[in-house]
């Protein structure tokens, strides 16, 4: 969960359309490192947590067709965050479905601003991934 936070405060200060879609990307992968952490069949949130899981890789494998990401290596499969006997599983979805809220409204501001069609779609796509992930956490999920 310590990742959330920093990447957060990225989000939010991304100046330029690289910077969003770089800080958007991280934030993906940050989310599923956490999520990673914190699945656990016997908890009710188990099962939005997979397929919030599975939008977040989407939405990050979507910013990976933007031309206008900066270059970065093969994407390596994300690590675990360690779990925090603390953090309730509740607090966790609470605090990435206020992330992907923020993501959401940033890729929704890049997609109308990115000068490039393709990039464009890059940030529709991971917007509506963020759309997903924000409604399998608070209970609107499909």
């Amino acid at each position: 969960m310590s990742h959330i936070p920093v990447v957060r405060d990225r989000l939010e200060r991304a100046d330029s359309l690289a910077a969003v879609l770089d800080a958007a990307y991280d934030a993906f992968g940050s989310m599923l490192s956490v999520i990673r952490a914190h699945e656990d069949p016997a908890t009710a949130l188990f099962i939005p947590l997979v397929m919030a899981a599975a939008s977040a890789a989407e939405g990050r494998n979507a910013l990976a067709f933007a031309s206008a990401l900066p270059s970065r290596p093969l994407p390596v499969a994300p690590t675990r965050d360690e779990p925090t006997d603390a953090i309730s599983v509740q607090v966790v979805a609470a605090s990435l479905a206020a992330l992907s809220e923020l993501l959401a409204a940033r890729l929704t501001d890049a997609a109308r601003d990115a000068p490039r069609r393709g990039d464009q779609a890059a940030c529709r796509n991971a917007a509506r991934s963020t759309r997903e992930i924000h409604a399998l956490l608070t209970g609107n999920g499909p």
